[in-house]
């Protein structure tokens, strides 16, 4: 116990001052040194840190790009896969057939058929065989045309366009244009959301029954024209959400469709016609469409009406209210052949800026009211064969008509059988050149006043030629002889104001 003491005694009187710097110098670099290592286990961490977070969003940014295949910049897009069938009978087996139109060889990668890959590549093929043979076509994933792609492929029956997923591509017009057996297109998954132009696309896919449009939902179409146009056998189109809203083009657009009974444009919501300026043949030839509602339809823009209506057979009634007209100028054969037609009231029309009316009534044969009498035709030059044929009319009021740039009446009102009576009196037609067959066979007129009607550039008989044929006797017409220079009817009490 006393060593021990004296130990420490000694331990104390050891610690001299010199021993005690000694010891708070050694004391103060071990406390720098730890100092030391916590910064530099600091930093490690903060990099680690730092990296982990570099690294997460690299591999998130991959992840969302594989899960959205639809988001991919194009240059990772995949091939463009075409899936069709083609049907050969017996009798052509053996002829080559065309299977894509040629300008595109350039453009395909590979061919299989029925699953095994063909060594040379051809837009026509021998198939040796009838029956259905399935193609997968593989074309270059930077393809922006697919125009006339399966131009008259006659022998294509189904398409499936399912695997086309593309930034690049902006037109596909006349794509299917005369395939005049094909049956049915498959689009699901189809997505192009930069196409402008498919016009044509499905012209005189003669045996086509059913479409669906929905997947042409991207607001960048623009032109549209034909794109049914001749679709005999087409009974069913759904829109879905079909945009049409900076569509410019929509002539002919169901034209020839015979099997429409029906096309639903009000239950289209994304069916917009406020930009377009072409309308011309959009409905003609539909000879079995029983029923059409144009309510949404802006018209605001359009220019062109010609034979928008035309032989549209079965129509029975048309509420054009809404249509605003005010920049049309071409309304030709607008309703000609509206066979069913039995009243049509244009009392809303402003056709201030049309120019040619030809035949914007013919065939209409039962007709029994026609409201035009708000017409505005100071800019109209053609008026031929306007009424030609409207056989159940009775009276026509063309009071507020001006006709004075008016060049031909080219038998304006032939074959208006019914008609009893006709005042004409405002009709200054010092620009007329042509008005054969005028009145001809207008067989039940009584009353007809021609009291402002020039002649004198009517150069020859031959531009008046059968102006009043066919008129029965027994009625009143007055006429200034000044102007008027065609022999007058016989049998009729004839009046010459200029006496």
């Amino acid at each position: 116990m006393q060593e021990l003491k004296d130990k420490e005694k000694d331990d104390i009187f050891n610690d001299s001052p010199e021993n005690v710097l000694i010891k708070e110098n050694e004391n103060e670099n071990k406390i720098s040194s730890k100092k030391l290592y916590i910064i530099i286990a600091l930093s490690i961490l903060l990099i680690l840190i730092a990296l982990g977070i570099t690294l997460y969003f690299i591999f998130s940014e991959d992840s969302n790009t594989n899960d959205n295949p639809s988001d991919k910049n194009p240059t990772d897009e995949k091939q463009i896969i075409i899936k069709a069938k083609y049907s050969i009978d017996e009798k052509n087996k053996s002829n080559y057939h065309t299977i894509f139109y040629h300008t595109f060889n350039n453009s395909v990668e590979s061919i299989k058929v029925n699953g095994v890959k063909i060594d040379q590549i051809n837009y026509s093929l021998p198939f040796n065989d009838s029956g259905i043979f399935e193609l997968e076509i593989i074309f270059d994933k930077n393809l922006i045309n697919l125009d006339n792609l399966f131009y008259y492929c006659q022998s294509l029956e189904e398409v499936n366009l399912s695997d086309i997923i593309s930034h690049e591509v902006i037109s596909a017009a006349n794509m299917f244009s005369g395939c005049k057996n094909l049956k049915k297109v498959i689009f699901d998954n189809f997505k192009a959301e930069n196409l402008i132009d498919i016009s044509n696309m499905f012209s005189g896919c003669e045996n086509l029954s059913e479409i669906n449009i929905d997947v042409f939902k991207y607001d960048k179409l623009k032109d549209i024209y034909g794109l049914f146009f001749n679709c005999y056998n087409l009974e069913k189109i759904n829109f879905g959400e079909f945009n049409t809203k900076n569509v410019i083009n929509m002539s002919k657009l169901f034209s020839g469709c015979n099997s429409l009974k029906q096309i639903d444009l009000i239950g289209a919501k994304n069916f917009k016609t406020g930009n377009v300026i072409d309308m011309s043949n959009m409905f003609q030839y539909c000879k079995n469409l029983e029923n059409l509602s144009l309510d949404n339809f802006d018209t605001s823009k359009v220019i062109y009406m010609n034979n928008m209506f035309d032989s549209c057979e079965k129509l029975e009634k048309l509420e054009l209210n809404s249509f605003n007209t005010k920049n049309v100028e071409n309304m030709f054969y607008m309703f000609s052949d509206c066979i069913n037609l039995t009243s049509l009231n244009l009392s809303n029309f402003d056709t201030s800026n049309a120019i040619d009316m030809f035949a914007m009534f013919k065939n209409c044969k039962n007709l029994v009211s026609l409201e035009i009498n708000n017409f505005d035709t100071s800019l109209v030059e053609d008026m031929g064969e306007m009424f030609d044929n409207c056989n159940n009319l009775i009276n026509i009021d063309l009071s507020n008509f001006d006709v004075r740039n008016v060049e031909n009446m080219f038998g304006m009102f032939k074959n208006c059988t019914t008609l009893s009576s006709l005042n004409l009196s405002n009709f200054e037609t010092n620009e007329l050149t042509e008005a054969s067959y005028f009145l001809s066979d207008c067989q039940n007129l009584t009353i007809l006043d021609l009291r402002k009607f020039s002649t004198k550039r009517l150069n020859n008989s031959n531009n008046s030629i059968g102006f009043f044929e066919g008129i029965n006797s027994g009625g009143i017409l007055y006429y200034n002889s000044s102007i008027f220079n065609i022999n007058i009817i016989d049998g009729w009490t004839n009046i010459d104001i200029n006496n």
